[in-house]
């Protein structure tokens, strides 16, 4: 963090009452809304990722039939 950005985050603290913590923590927080807001599906990121042809008989896979 720049010199600049530690005093205004300094100021910024003692003005409103707050903690530097805190003041960085709700900073990031509203920078990264967007992606914590998105709650992507791990299961999503599978899509796609093995490349192999779809089995048109589960049972027979599965139970080697």
């Amino acid at each position: 963090m720049d010199d600049d950005l530690d005093h205004a985050l300094t100021a910024e603290a003692a003005r409103s009452g707050r903690t530097r913590s805190e003041l960085v923590r709700l900073a990031v927080r509203q920078s990264l809304a967007h992606a914590l807001s998105e709650n992507p599906d791990p299961v999503d990121a599978l899509i796609g990722s093995v490349d192999i042809d779809p089995i048109d008989d589960i049972d027979a896979a599965i139970y080697l039939q």
